[in-house]
C-alpha cells in the first residue's frame, strides 16, 4: 500500500475518533439534563402512573437493561455477495431489476405475487433473496406498501433511508419494491471498540417517566411493549445522508398495541418520527410511486447511453437548424 493511502486512512480514522468523542461528550451533557428522571424512585413512579391512569405491561418489558453499544456504519452500499444475488435476479425471468450506484435496488415483478398478513415474510423471501437482512415492520394498507427495516446485531435500525426494504402492494399482490443496505466494515462496527465500556442505557421506567413528563403518554394509555434498536444519531459526513453514520441504541416504546414512540436510550431525547412521512420521503428521494404505479426501472449504464444518444441527436438537430 502506498504511503499516501496509509496517510488518508490515518486521517479518516482520527476524524472518526474525534467525532465519536465529541458525540460522547454531548451525550453526557444531555444526560445530565435528565435530573427528574435520574432521581425518580420506584414508589413515586408507581404513584404517578396511578395518578395519570397509565398502565404498563411489565411482562413485555425487559427486566434488565440490555448492553447495546453504539455502532458506526461505513456507508450505504451493496456488498459483492449481495450484488451477485441481484445479478441472479437479473438473469431470471420473474422480475426486472436495476441497481443504481451500487446502493439502490429497484425491482418490478413480471407476475405480481399474492400476499397476506400470515405469509408476508415468506412471500418477501421469495421476491428478495437477501431479505433476511431486514426485519418486518408494518403493512401500511393506506399507502399500499409493506415496510422492512434493516437489522444490526439482531436489532432493528429504525427509519433509515440507507437500510430499508419497501414493497408496493396492489389488490393484495406485491408488484414492485426498492431496497437499500447499510454497510458495516471491520474496525468501524462498534463505536465503543476502543476499550471504553458500553454506554449505560436508561431504565424503562425512566423512559416512561420521560414520556409522561413530555405528555406523549396521556390518561388511559397502556405501555404494551419496549425493545431496544438503533436510530441514527449523527452523520459523519455532513449533508451526506447515505455516508458513514453513528447509530445510537434507542428504545422503541409501543403504546396501546399500535402507537410507536422512540427515545434515545443514552440521552433520553424523544425522537419525532412518523411512518407516513418516511414513506413520502422514500417516494420523493428514490422516485418510487406509492400509488400502485411503480416508477420505471432504469439501469445506470443504459440510462447514460440513452442520455448520450439524446445529446448527439440534439447537436445534429441544432446543426441542421443553424444551417
Amino acid at each position: 500500500m502506498q504511503w499516501g493511502q496509509i496517510k488518508v486512512l490515518f486521517i479518516l480514522s482520527f476524524l472518526v475518533l474525534d467525532i465519536f468523542l465529541l458525540n460522547q461528550f454531548m451525550e453526557k451533557q444531555q444526560a445530565s439534563e435528565l435530573g427528574p428522571i435520574a432521581t425518580a424512585n420506584s414508589e413515586d413512579f408507581e404513584d404517578e402512573l396511578e395518578n395519570n391512569n397509565i398502565t404498563v405491561s411489565w411482562d413485555n418489558i425487559p427486566s434488565e437493561v440490555p448492553s447495546v453499544p453504539q455502532t458506526i456504519s461505513s456507508g450505504s452500499e451493496f456488498s459483492e455477495g449481495i450484488l451477485s444475488q441481484i445479478e441472479e435476479l437479473r438473469e431470471g425471468d420473474e422480475q426486472t431489476v436495476a441497481v443504481q450506484n451500487n446502493s439502490v435496488l429497484k425491482g418490478k415483478l413480471n407476475e405480481p405475487i399474492e400476499v397476506t398478513e400470515d405469509n408476508v415474510v415468506e412471500q418477501v423471501n421469495r421476491v428478495v433473496p437477501f431479505s433476511n437482512q431486514y426485519e418486518y415492520w408494518n403493512w401500511n394498507k393506506e399507502e399500499g406498501v409493506i415496510l422492512f427495516f434493516q437489522k444490526k446485531n439482531d436489532r432493528t435500525i429504525f427509519y433509515n433511508s440507507g437500510g430499508f426494504l419497501m414493497l408496493q402492494v396492489a389488490d393484495g399482490k406485491i408488484t414492485s419494491y426498492i431496497a437499500t443496505l447499510i454497510s458495516f466494515s471491520d474496525g468501524e462496527e462498534q463505536a465503543s471498540s476502543s476499550g471504553t465500556k458500553d454506554p449505560q442505557l436508561i431504565q424503562p421506567s425512566k423512559v416512561i417517566q420521560r414520556l409522561m413528563d413530555e405528555e406523549h403518554l396521556v390518561s388511559g394509555d397502556e405501555v404494551t411493549n419496549m425493545t431496544v434498536g438503533y436510530y441514527n444519531s449523527i452523520n459523519l459526513v455532513p449533508g451526506e445522508e447515505n455516508g458513514p453514520q453513528v447509530f445510537a441504541p434507542t428504545w422503541k416504546v409501543t403504546v396501546n398495541g399500535e402507537k410507536i414512540l422512540f427515545v434515545y436510550a443514552i440521552t433520553g431525547a424523544i425522537i419525532d418520527e412518523e411512518e407516513s412521512a418516511f414513506i413520502e420521503k422514500i417516494n420523493s428521494s428514490f422516485n418510487l410511486s406509492v400509488n400502485n404505479t411503480p416508477a420505471p426501472l432504469v439501469d445506470n449504464e443504459k440510462s447514460n447511453e440513452e442520455t448520450e444518444g439524446t445529446e448527439e441527436t440534439e447537436e445534429t438537430n441544432n446543426g441542421v437548424s443553424n444551417e
